[in-house]
Protein backbone atom coordinates (compact mmCIF):
# COMPACT_ATOMS: atom_id res chain seq x y z
CA UNK A 1 0.00 0.00 0.00
CA UNK A 2 1.13 3.43 -0.18
CA UNK A 3 2.23 3.97 3.46
CA UNK A 4 -0.44 6.25 4.70
CA UNK A 5 -1.54 6.60 8.27
CA UNK A 6 -4.91 6.18 9.39
CA UNK A 7 -5.27 9.99 9.88
CA UNK A 8 -3.87 10.82 6.32
CA UNK A 9 -5.99 8.34 4.49
CA UNK A 10 -8.91 9.96 6.26
CA UNK A 11 -7.90 13.30 5.48
CA UNK A 12 -7.25 12.75 2.18
CA UNK A 13 -10.60 10.60 1.47
CA UNK A 14 -12.67 13.29 3.13
CA UNK A 15 -10.24 16.45 0.93
CA UNK A 16 -11.28 17.32 -2.58
CA UNK A 17 -9.42 17.61 -5.82
CA UNK A 18 -6.55 15.73 -7.00
CA UNK A 19 -5.39 14.59 -3.47
CA UNK A 20 -9.12 13.29 -2.79
CA UNK A 21 -8.85 11.19 -6.65
CA UNK A 22 -5.49 10.15 -5.90
CA UNK A 23 -6.33 8.34 -2.59
CA UNK A 24 -9.83 6.97 -3.90
CA UNK A 25 -7.88 5.17 -6.79
CA UNK A 26 -5.22 3.90 -4.21
CA UNK A 27 -7.77 2.34 -2.04
CA UNK A 28 -10.08 1.05 -5.16
CA UNK A 29 -7.21 -0.34 -6.20
CA UNK A 30 -6.54 -2.41 -2.65
CA UNK A 31 -9.79 -3.47 -2.16
CA UNK A 32 -10.16 -5.17 -5.67
CA UNK A 33 -6.91 -6.93 -4.91
CA UNK A 34 -8.20 -8.00 -1.56
CA UNK A 35 -11.47 -8.70 -2.97
CA UNK A 36 -10.01 -10.96 -6.41
CA UNK A 37 -7.44 -12.61 -3.64
CA UNK A 38 -10.64 -13.48 -1.33
CA UNK A 39 -12.09 -15.30 -4.17
CA UNK A 40 -9.62 -17.35 -5.44
CA UNK A 41 -8.56 -18.24 -2.58
CA UNK A 42 -11.17 -18.48 0.38
CA UNK A 43 -14.58 -19.76 -2.42
CA UNK A 44 -13.90 -22.70 -4.24
CA UNK A 45 -17.40 -22.47 -4.64
CA UNK A 46 -17.13 -20.44 -7.95
CA UNK A 47 -14.50 -23.09 -9.61
CA UNK A 48 -17.44 -22.51 -12.14
CA UNK A 49 -17.29 -18.99 -12.71
CA UNK A 50 -15.16 -18.05 -15.21
CA UNK A 51 -12.34 -16.09 -14.81
CA UNK A 52 -13.65 -12.92 -16.49
CA UNK A 53 -16.71 -13.41 -14.73
CA UNK A 54 -15.16 -13.24 -11.14
CA UNK A 55 -13.10 -10.06 -12.31
CA UNK A 56 -16.08 -8.38 -13.72
CA UNK A 57 -17.80 -9.33 -10.26
CA UNK A 58 -14.43 -8.03 -7.61
CA UNK A 59 -14.38 -4.80 -9.85
CA UNK A 60 -18.55 -4.29 -9.11
CA UNK A 61 -17.53 -5.34 -5.07
CA UNK A 62 -14.93 -2.71 -4.89
CA UNK A 63 -17.05 -0.28 -6.20
CA UNK A 64 -19.65 -0.76 -3.76
CA UNK A 65 -17.05 -1.01 -1.05
CA UNK A 66 -15.58 2.21 -1.79
CA UNK A 67 -18.65 4.06 -1.61
CA UNK A 68 -19.62 2.24 1.58
CA UNK A 69 -16.94 3.44 2.87
CA UNK A 70 -16.82 7.01 1.75
CA UNK A 71 -20.33 7.11 3.96
CA UNK A 72 -19.17 5.32 6.93
CA UNK A 73 -16.10 7.55 7.66
CA UNK A 74 -17.24 8.78 10.31
CA UNK A 75 -17.31 5.60 12.16
CA UNK A 76 -14.10 5.10 11.86
CA UNK A 77 -12.51 4.80 15.15
CA UNK A 78 -8.79 3.53 14.56
CA UNK A 79 -8.82 0.92 16.70
CA UNK A 80 -6.73 -1.18 13.74
CA UNK A 81 -5.17 0.52 10.70
CA UNK A 82 -7.65 2.08 8.10
CA UNK A 83 -7.49 -0.80 5.78
CA UNK A 84 -7.94 -3.28 8.03
CA UNK A 85 -11.17 -1.85 8.52
CA UNK A 86 -12.05 -1.17 4.79
CA UNK A 87 -10.99 -4.79 3.86
CA UNK A 88 -13.44 -5.81 6.10
CA UNK A 89 -15.98 -3.71 4.58
CA UNK A 90 -14.92 -4.93 1.16
CA UNK A 91 -15.26 -8.51 2.07
CA UNK A 92 -18.32 -8.38 4.42
CA UNK A 93 -20.32 -6.59 1.29
CA UNK A 94 -18.97 -9.18 -1.50
CA UNK A 95 -19.82 -12.62 1.03
CA UNK A 96 -23.06 -10.74 1.38
CA UNK A 97 -23.86 -10.32 -2.17
CA UNK A 98 -22.40 -13.91 -3.41
CA UNK A 99 -25.03 -15.26 -0.45
CA UNK A 100 -28.18 -13.24 -2.24
CA UNK A 101 -27.16 -13.90 -6.16
CA UNK A 102 -26.00 -17.66 -5.37
CA UNK A 103 -29.40 -18.78 -3.98
CA UNK A 104 -31.74 -16.33 -5.51
CA UNK A 105 -32.70 -19.15 -8.01
CA UNK A 106 -31.93 -22.04 -5.80
CA UNK A 107 -34.69 -25.01 -5.54
CA UNK A 108 -35.88 -25.58 -2.25
CA UNK A 109 -34.42 -28.84 -2.41
CA UNK A 110 -31.10 -27.10 -3.15
CA UNK A 111 -31.58 -25.30 0.17
CA UNK A 112 -30.76 -28.29 1.82
CA UNK A 113 -28.23 -29.92 -0.26
CA UNK A 114 -26.05 -27.08 0.38
CA UNK A 115 -26.56 -26.86 3.76
CA UNK A 116 -23.12 -26.94 5.53
CA UNK A 117 -21.85 -24.69 2.73
CA UNK A 118 -24.50 -22.33 3.80
CA UNK A 119 -23.59 -22.68 7.69
CA UNK A 120 -20.11 -21.85 6.75
CA UNK A 121 -20.75 -19.26 4.76
CA UNK A 122 -22.36 -17.02 7.13
CA UNK A 123 -19.73 -17.40 9.71
CA UNK A 124 -17.25 -16.56 6.90
CA UNK A 125 -14.78 -14.55 8.83
CA UNK A 126 -13.89 -18.01 10.59
CA UNK A 127 -10.13 -17.46 8.50
CA UNK A 128 -9.37 -14.09 10.13
CA UNK A 129 -9.52 -15.47 13.97
CA UNK A 130 -6.72 -17.13 15.76
CA UNK A 131 -6.40 -20.65 15.55
CA UNK A 132 -8.14 -21.58 19.11
CA UNK A 133 -11.65 -19.03 18.65
CA UNK A 134 -11.69 -20.58 14.69
CA UNK A 135 -11.30 -24.09 16.17
CA UNK A 136 -14.56 -23.50 18.43
CA UNK A 137 -15.94 -21.65 15.78
CA UNK A 138 -15.89 -24.22 13.22
CA UNK A 139 -16.74 -27.02 16.15
CA UNK A 140 -20.30 -25.05 17.07
CA UNK A 141 -20.65 -24.58 13.05
CA UNK A 142 -20.93 -28.48 13.08
CA UNK A 143 -23.41 -28.78 16.17
CA UNK A 144 -25.27 -26.27 14.32
CA UNK A 145 -25.38 -27.90 11.44
CA UNK A 146 -25.87 -31.37 13.29
CA UNK A 147 -28.99 -30.14 15.58
CA UNK A 148 -30.44 -28.84 12.39
CA UNK A 149 -30.01 -32.27 10.27
CA UNK A 150 -31.23 -34.35 13.06
CA UNK A 151 -33.18 -32.60 15.44
CA UNK A 152 -35.82 -30.97 13.44
CA UNK A 153 -38.35 -32.06 10.85
CA UNK A 154 -37.33 -31.90 7.63
CA UNK A 155 -39.95 -29.15 6.83
CA UNK A 156 -38.72 -27.15 9.85
CA UNK A 157 -35.21 -27.72 8.76
CA UNK A 158 -36.45 -26.38 5.17
CA UNK A 159 -38.08 -23.27 6.99
CA UNK A 160 -35.04 -22.27 8.73
CA UNK A 161 -32.39 -22.68 6.55
CA UNK A 162 -34.01 -20.72 3.48
CA UNK A 163 -35.42 -17.75 5.94
CA UNK A 164 -32.85 -17.45 7.93
CA UNK A 165 -29.57 -18.43 6.38
CA UNK A 166 -30.88 -17.98 2.25
CA UNK A 167 -32.31 -14.84 3.21
CA UNK A 168 -35.30 -15.31 1.00
CA UNK A 169 -38.66 -14.09 1.89
CA UNK A 170 -41.56 -15.54 4.27
CA UNK A 171 -44.05 -14.88 1.06
CA UNK A 172 -41.69 -16.59 -1.18
CA UNK A 173 -41.00 -19.52 1.10
CA UNK A 174 -44.60 -20.21 1.78
CA UNK A 175 -45.51 -19.71 -1.53
CA UNK A 176 -42.89 -22.47 -2.70
CA UNK A 177 -43.36 -25.16 0.69
CA UNK A 178 -47.34 -24.45 -0.44
CA UNK A 179 -48.65 -23.20 2.99
CA UNK A 180 -49.75 -19.80 4.32
CA UNK A 181 -47.51 -17.13 5.89
CA UNK A 182 -49.50 -18.73 9.42
CA UNK A 183 -48.21 -21.94 9.07
CA UNK A 184 -44.48 -20.75 8.20
CA UNK A 185 -44.14 -18.67 11.51
CA UNK A 186 -45.41 -21.63 13.51
CA UNK A 187 -43.16 -23.99 11.58
CA UNK A 188 -40.02 -21.17 12.61
CA UNK A 189 -41.34 -20.45 15.77
CA UNK A 190 -41.09 -24.40 16.75
CA UNK A 191 -37.78 -25.06 14.76
CA UNK A 192 -36.04 -22.04 17.23
CA UNK A 193 -37.46 -23.41 20.06
CA UNK A 194 -35.88 -26.84 19.01
CA UNK A 195 -32.45 -25.65 18.12
CA UNK A 196 -32.40 -23.10 21.46
CA UNK A 197 -33.60 -26.60 23.95
CA UNK A 198 -30.47 -28.51 22.10
CA UNK A 199 -28.06 -25.96 22.95
CA UNK A 200 -29.25 -25.32 26.57
CA UNK A 201 -29.00 -29.04 26.69
CA UNK A 202 -25.42 -28.76 25.96
CA UNK A 203 -24.82 -25.03 28.36
CA UNK A 204 -24.46 -22.90 25.21
CA UNK A 205 -26.27 -19.38 25.21
CA UNK A 206 -27.17 -17.25 22.36
CA UNK A 207 -24.78 -14.92 24.19
CA UNK A 208 -22.34 -17.64 23.92
CA UNK A 209 -22.78 -17.84 20.32
CA UNK A 210 -22.49 -14.16 19.81
CA UNK A 211 -19.54 -13.73 22.00
CA UNK A 212 -17.77 -16.53 19.75
CA UNK A 213 -18.71 -14.96 16.72
CA UNK A 214 -18.95 -11.25 17.44
CA UNK A 215 -16.94 -9.82 14.16
CA UNK A 216 -18.31 -11.48 11.85
CA UNK A 217 -21.78 -13.38 12.38
CA UNK A 218 -24.66 -11.75 11.80
CA UNK A 219 -27.09 -11.85 14.91
CA UNK A 220 -29.33 -14.28 15.43
CA UNK A 221 -32.20 -15.06 17.43
CA UNK A 222 -33.42 -18.09 18.62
Amino acid sequence: MSGRSNEQWLQELQSSGEEQLEALDTLRDYLLRAILVYLHKHRGDLANWSSGDIHQFAEDMSQDALLAIRQKLDTFRGDSKFTTWAYRFAINITAGELRRSRYRDLSLEGVQEQESLLLAEVFRDTQNAGPEIATERQAFIDLLSRIIREELTERQRLAILAVHFHERSMQEVAEKMGINRNALYKLLHDARKRIKAQLQERYISSGDVLALFETSAKEISY
